[in-house]
């Protein structure tokens, strides 16, 4: 499990699978506009909700059409399945033909169109690295790229190095050197110097009572299996004895016995004992639990901190925040529980585990074994695609800034923007028309929506990377790097927060909203087809990427962003009669996708989903109305292989979203995801807007036209 302020609710993204550049300068949008409606099959998939539907909106006013195709205008007639009523499984409609095409590669848990973007990102990327590798004529940063990248795609230069490339952090967790407490603290002090969450985990954002400075955060440790429900539901216990099992291995291959498994194990289920559910972790106000470092040395009387610090290098916030007292308050008596022996193993599986790559191909072969186990990946990647991310990991702007100048025209910038722009003005054209929220709070609702930042393509200040890269030494490399930006992230306490801080990497496919800051930010890596392209209409383009900005935005007042006032604040700004509406809206929707079933007996959890649903269902409204905005003069529409505007819209919508996943995949995300999976974010979403019932003329009571629908924004 990644620390809660490592995503949730400092970052909320869309999630689209996959992360990198395209291998081509295509992004601006073409107009092709919004058409009259015109009949479709009717039918529909089921499930029930709460609210009545509110009566569709006008159709967009009849205008000479011109005769195009779907491809002319950026959409995949090759995708659809047109044997299925629309109004019946929009998903299979839109994505039949994608997904009678498609299969999940072995390499890979899953596969969608965020899957494709990154294929191709890499190919890109591959070229760079490639280039730079060579070292002819580069510069300082091509060179540390170039290095890095072949440090790590050195297989032989590895091989002979052996597990002697983590012996001097092996030494600090052995079983003859974590004998008393500060042989204990030493070891826990090494691993948090690289991001090895052991014991508990910290971290900094901006503080939730004051929003312009930064604070270390302290939250449960990071448990091997992900999710703390692993550990403690008696259904999931075959994944608990494989992952026994695989721990015993890989402790094997470092000369540790493999009876082990049962301390490392024994260690991390008492903590996920004490760690908070997915859905717990979602309550804002009950992980703000500000505190000092007094008042943390009395939680926790065990822990040396003052060494902990002067490890870390840095100085502390004088406020900090503790995410889960309980948890803290459990690890004196966990100390005293486990023997030094241990919590020796504990320390060393964790290490081994994060440092895999970086050793001989036995160890990287057993910690695979962990991505079978909770994914279902069959083979791991080709290695130069992990040699990828693994320098993407440790140089991500310096990258990102050579992807950006050979990938991403400055034209493409400004037509996202003006994307972006024309969203935020339909948002709060929209929010002024709601009948349900009174005069006050909508001022400041509207206020904080003009007040989002908008952070598009990529960083205007790029990061550097001060530490040596080595062309022999990848596992060093990788230390180093991580060690860098572990002191990076955390010497940011008790300092002014960055805003125009990027979360996310410039070839990212993803994009993501951060309600401390009230900024939003879409890489440049998800501006591609089949979300974004030069040569796609404005209806494909906002069924597409609008979609997805529509979602960011509207993260800004779901359950968890309606918390946050325009500067970042945790703050109320809701009247009473106010916040109990905007929670019933919210309760419809929980309900609702808590009654989808994605896998035989494995429902959506509508509480775990519940702002990526509020998200999505917004953000197709909102791209909607601000692709209808920006074609309301249009002279001519566009029939696309005989759909109206509006409906390339919505077939837009559902090409963005074609996936498959893996039965343990799906399994997993279910189990801890905060997003719905893919078939129901689409499912969901346009269910709940008549409009869609609307353009494929879906007769009341079909599945995506049911008689009560859930709608907050």
């Amino acid at each position: 499990m990644r620390p809660w302020f490592a995503t949730i609710p400092l970052v909320a993204a869309i999630a689209c699978s996959g992360s990198g550049k395209p291998g081509h300068t295509s992004t601006a949008a073409t107009p092709a506009a919004p058409a009259p409606v015109t009949p479709a099959p009717s039918g529909a998939p089921t499930t029930t909700t709460t609210t009545t539907t509110p009566p569709p909106a006008s159709p967009a006013p009849a205008l000479p059409g011109v005769k195009v195709t779907l491809a002319d205008i950026g959409l995949e007639s090759g995708s659809l399945d047109r044997t299925v009523d629309p109004c019946v499984d929009f998903y299979q409609f839109s994505c039949g033909g994608w997904l009678a095409q498609n299969q999940i590669p072995p390499d890979r848990s899953s596969w969608g169109r965020g899957s494709e973007i990154d294929e191709r990102n890499k190919v890109a990327i591959k070229a760079l690295l490639e280039e730079a590798a060579k070292g002819i004529g580069a510069d300082a940063g091509t060179k540390k790229l170039g290095d890095y990248y072949a440090s790590c795609m050195d297989e032989a230069a590895i091989e002979q190095a052996g597990p002697g490339a983590l012996k001097a952090l092996l030494a600090k967790t052995a079983t003859a050197k974590v004998k008393d407490a500060k042989s204990w603290m030493a070891a826990v002090n090494e691993l948090h110097k690289l991001g090895v969450g052991v014991v508990w985990s910290e971290g900094t954002i901006a503080d939730f009572k004051d929003s312009a400075t930064t604070v270390l955060y302290l939250d449960a440790a990071v448990l091997g299996l992900g999710d703390r429900d692993y550990y403690v539901k008696p259904e999931l216990k075959d994944k608990v004895d494989a992952y026994k099992i695989h721990i015993g291995k890989l402790l094997a291959l470092a000369g540790l016995p493999a009876i082990g498994a049962d301390d490392v194990l024994a260690v991390e289920l008492e903590l996920a004992k004490l760690t908070k559910t997915s859905i717990e972790q979602r309550d804002i106000p009950r992980l703000y639990n500000p505190t000092d470092l007094k008042g943390l040395g009395k939680q926790v009387k065990s822990v040396d901190w003052k060494s902990l610090w002067k490890a870390l290098a840095i100085v502390p916030s004088k406020r900090l925040v503790v995410t889960t007292p309980k948890y803290f308050a459990a690890i004196d008596k966990l100390r005293a529980r486990f023997k030094p022996v241990q919590w020796s193993r504990y320390f060393t599986y964790h290490l081994l585990q994060r440092f895999a790559f970086t050793l001989p191909k036995s160890f990287d072969d057993e910690a695979f074994e962990l991505d079978k186990l909770t994914r279902g990946v069959e083979t791991r990647q080709e290695r130069s695609k992990r040699c990828i991310d693994a320098t993407q990991d440790g140089l991500g702007e310096l990258l990102g800034q050579q992807y950006a100048a050979k990938y991403f025209p400055g034209s493409s910038r400004q037509t996202a923007t003006m994307l972006v722009d024309a969203l935020v003005r339909v948002m709060i054209e929209e929010i002024g028309k709601l009948e349900w929220m009174s005069e006050g709070t909508r001022q400041i609702a509207q206020a904080k929506l003009a007040r989002v930042v908008r952070m598009i393509g990529y960083p205007d200040k790029w990061k550097t990377y001060d530490f040596e890269v080595k062309r022999e030494d990848f596992a060093g490399n990788r230390q180093r790097s991580a060690a860098f930006e572990v002191h990076r992230v955390l010497a940011r306490a008790g300092k002014p927060v960055d805003r125009a801080d990027w979360q996310m990497n410039t070839y990212t496919v993803d994009a993501y909203y951060d309600a401390t800051a009230n900024t939003t930010a879409l890489p440049a890596g998800i501006l591609q087809p089949p979300l974004f392209g030069q040569d796609r209409s404005i209806a494909a383009n906002l069924g597409g990427i609008g979609m997805v900005i529509g979602h960011e935005l509207t993260h800004g007042f779901d359950d968890q962003g309606a918390q946050f006032d325009a500067e970042g604040n945790l703050k109320n700004w809701w009247s009473k009669d106010d916040g109990a509406r905007f929670a019933e809206k919210g309760s419809c929707v929980a309900e609702m996708y808590s009654t989808f079933e994605a896998m035989p007996k494995g429902y959506v959890n509508g509480r775990l989903t519940l702002g990526e649903n509020i998200a999505d269902i917004g953000g197709v409204k909102m791209a909607f109305k601000a692709y209808r905005s920006l074609r309301k003069d249009a002279a001519k529409s566009y029939v696309a292989d005989g759909f109206t505007e509006d409906q390339q819209f919505f077939i837009a919508v559902g090409q963005g979203w074609c996936s498959k996943l893996r039965p343990t995949e799906l399994q997993r995300r279910l189990l801890s995801d905060v997003h719905a999976p893919p078939k129901f974010r689409v499912y969901g979403s346009l269910r709940n807007f008549p409009e869609f019932a609307e353009a494929f003329s879906c007769a009341p009571g079909t599945p995506m036209h049911p008689a009560t629908t859930c709608s907050v924004w």
